[in-house]
Parts: structure tokens; sequence; C-alpha cells
């Protein structure tokens, strides 16, 4: 009996040995039963791991940046609701253009010149910046209506001073920005002075505003039906608070002067210290009559973090008034150099 026991023995080891090995995962040693069972069972193999579940979907809808398609549908939506009294009542919308990495342009024209061929009449255009999700206006221009006062981001106050050039009378509006149609503040026209000049100038006074954002909107209008041909839209900040303060002004290198006029050199750079101001600019007037409505800035700096600097490289021979303004949300100081000459 002894080697018929042994032979039994040998086969359940054996036994055991191939099972543990037809395992996937074999059962670490210190997990054995310290004696051999008396009957063995199959161990069965593992199931395969099931696949990963895939990533939940973001809540919400999936923004994508506005394309160019939008962007003229806002052109033309707020030339219809914001562009006069009514808007203008059938704008036709060009292809729209980039001007930049995140900004555009699309020219406007009502539909009685739109669709003569080839199109005729005076063109807005339309001026755009993509945000995350939407287009915003930055403001329009038109040849019709060339302004100079005020100009871009400037904070106004009631009355505000205007100078535009035009062939025809232009109507104002004052506006503050809100969701829907822009609340008008206040309204008034600009008339030629009958000397046959196009320079036109004047004040349109406003109610007081309750937001800090709003626009200056000219437009010129058509004499048969009164529809709005053009318009020239400047967006400006609505004053509030402390006007600033200019506190220094250094010039590099140095200013010389001569016969009453400052020396400009081919490069110039200005220090401004200030109080209550987030820009500054440079203003030069060319010398002549009615100087002020060819008056252009030459530099400006909106940040205000280490004192406001500016650059500018005048043209050889310029001869006119120079002007640093500082502008803030109360308001705008200016300080004149007066006449300049640049050698």
């Amino acid at each position: 009996m002894r080697p018929v026991r042994a032979t039994v023995i040998a086969l359940v080891v054996a036994a055991v040995a191939l099972t543990g090995c037809g395992s996937r995962h074999a059962t670490p040693p210190a997990a054995l039963p310290s004696a051999a069972p008396t009957t063995l069972s199959p161990t069965p193999t593992p199931s395969p791991s099931p696949a990963p579940s895939p990533a939940p979907a973001p809540r919400g809808p999936v923004t994508r940046p506005p394309g160019t398609a939008e962007a003229v549908a806002t052109a033309v939506a707020f030339m219809r609701r914001e562009v006069g009294m009514f808007g203008m009542t059938d704008p036709v919308a060009g292809p729209f253009r980039w001007t930049g990495s995140s900004t555009g342009q699309v020219d406007v024209r009502p539909s009685i010149y739109a669709g003569m061929d080839p199109p005729r009449g005076p063109v807005t255009t339309v001026s755009l910046q993509r945000l995350r999700t939407v287009w915003y206006v930055l403001g329009t221009s038109t040849t019709a209506i060339r302004v100079t006062s005020p100009r871009p981001q400037e904070p106004i106050s009631s009355p505000v001073g205007l100078l535009a050039t035009a062939s025809t009378p232009v109507h104002v509006r004052v506006t503050q920005d809100r969701y829907g149609k822009d609340l008008q503040l206040g309204s008034g026209d600009l008339v030629g002075r009958g000397d046959g000049s196009a320079n036109l100038s004047g004040q349109v006074a406003f109610r007081d505003p309750t937001g800090p954002t709003g626009s200056v909107v000219f437009t010129v209008v058509s004499g048969h039906e009164g529809e709005v041909l053009a318009a020239t839209v400047v967006r400006v900040r609505l004053a509030s608070g402390q006007p600033p303060r200019i506190l220094a002004v250094a010039t590099s290198p140095r200013l010389r002067q001569q016969d009453g006029w400052l020396l400009l050199p081919a490069t110039v750079s200005f220090q401004v210290t200030a109080s209550r101001a987030d820009r500054a600019r440079l203003v030069y007037t060319p010398s002549g009559t009615e100087a002020a409505w060819t008056a252009q800035v030459v530099a400006e700096d909106a940040t205000p973090g280490n004192g406001l600097r500016l650059v500018w490289h005048p043209v050889h021979g310029v001869l006119g008034q120079l002007t640093l303004q500082v502008l803030g949300p109360g308001g705008v100081a200016s300080h004149d150099f007066g006449g300049v000459h640049g050698q």
C-alpha cells in the first residue's frame, strides 16, 4: 500500500502545479493552504477587464469663437438699431475683411445706393472686435463725416464740444450703452456757417448718465425721405468723478527753444506724472487757418503703472502747436507746449 499512497500524493501535487500554471493571475505563495486538499476544483479563468468608460461630455453648450458671418450680421444689426433716431432703414453689407488677429471691418450702404450698378453713395465702415462668443462694435467711420473731436475713448461731460467736417448738416446724438437699443441722453445739429466751409463746430448738452460708457453718433440723412445715409460713431466714456491732474512732465532729450519755438529732434520722449489718469496722448495741430480741424494724435500711452510715457518721431520741418492731454474717468487735463518746429 505504501507505493500506491506515494503515487496518489504525487498525482495530487502535479495537479496542483498544473492548475496554478493555467491561471491568468497566479495565487501568491503566502495564500496557499497549509495542507493539500483532498479534492481539487478547476480554477476559473478571470474574465477580461472591461474597457474604460468614456470621459463624461462637458455640461452646457460648446462655445466657439464667432465667425465672419456673425460679424457681418452684427454690423447690419448695429446700423439698423443704433444709427440715427430710428437707425438705417435697410442697410446692405459688403464682405468682411480682417484688420488684425481679432479685429475686422464691414462696409455698409443704405439699400437705395447699394442696389445701383455700380453701388454709389457714401459708405459707412463698421469696425469690430471678436470677443469669446460675440462681435463688439468699436465704432464706425465715413468719409462723409470726418470727426476731429471727441476722439475714441475720450471722457466727455455736458455740454460736449464737437468738431467735424461734412458737406451737409450733421445730426448728433449722445447715447449711453445698455442692453438693447442704447439710451439717448441728448441731441443737436451741426450746420455750416454760410461761408462755404465744410468745417462744423458746436456743442450738445446731455443729461446726467447712469453708466460709464456711450457713443457720440454723427449722421447725415437723405433730403428726400430723411433716411440715414452714413454715420460716424465715436465710442466715448461718460465722465464721472474728479478730473485728472498733471503733476510733472519731462522730455528726453531736453528741448531747446529758439525764437519762441521748441526745437524737436528726430525722436523725443515725454515722461508724464499725473493723478486720476489712465491714458495720455500728444496732439499736434499744424499751423494755419482753421487748424483745429486738422489736429491729430501723434503718440499715446495707456499703461499708467510706471508712469505714462509717450514717444514721438516728428517729421522734419513740422511746424505747429503741441498739446499733452491726460485722460481719466473724470475727464481730460491739458498741458500746452506751445509752438514746435521739427529740425
